[in-house]
């Protein structure tokens, strides 16, 4: 089964103290408290059929197990990382000498992003954008 009894336990007293908290409004103590302990009852029973259901849902039969020539392939996890003390070595002698910069041509260099302008206003009369204006905030009434 899924799970432990554990949590029958509580799935059990949690239902009895809620049931003995609710009844007790209308209820003696003595009746409370029994069904309480029928909630208890019930609930716990109800926790157990609920684990069933779920172990054979979750577990069901276990997948066959294939049988191959290569029993060993997998089973094994290189977790090595390859020494790179040379090429750090390199990286911080060519730091030091000043030539950490590569040699670039003027068609490599860095240039920034310049995106074409969708709408421009330069070559734009006043009058026309004026109207274009007005022509927008009477379409909005």
């Amino acid at each position: 089964m899924l799970g432990s009894v554990r949590w029958n336990l509580v799935i059990g007293g949690a239902g009895m103290l809620l049931t003995f908290l609710v009844s007790l409004g209308k209820n003696g103590f003595a009746i409370s408290s029994l069904r309480g302990l029928y909630a208890f009852i019930a609930l716990f029973l109800i926790g157990f059929l609920f684990r069933a259901v779920l172990s054979l849902i979750v577990g069901g039969s276990p997948a066959p197990v294939m049988e191959t020539s290569s029993a060993g392939l997998g089973g094994q996890v290189d977790a090595v990382t390859p020494d790179e003390g040379e090429d750090l070595n390199d990286l911080l002698k060519s730091q030091l000498e000043g030539s950490l910069e590569p040699d670039r041509s003027e068609e490599n260099a860095f240039k920034p992003f310049e995106p074409k302008r969708l709408v421009s206003t330069q070559n734009k009369n006043p009058e026309e954008l004026a109207n274009a204006l007005r022509h927008l905030s009477e379409e909005g009434k």
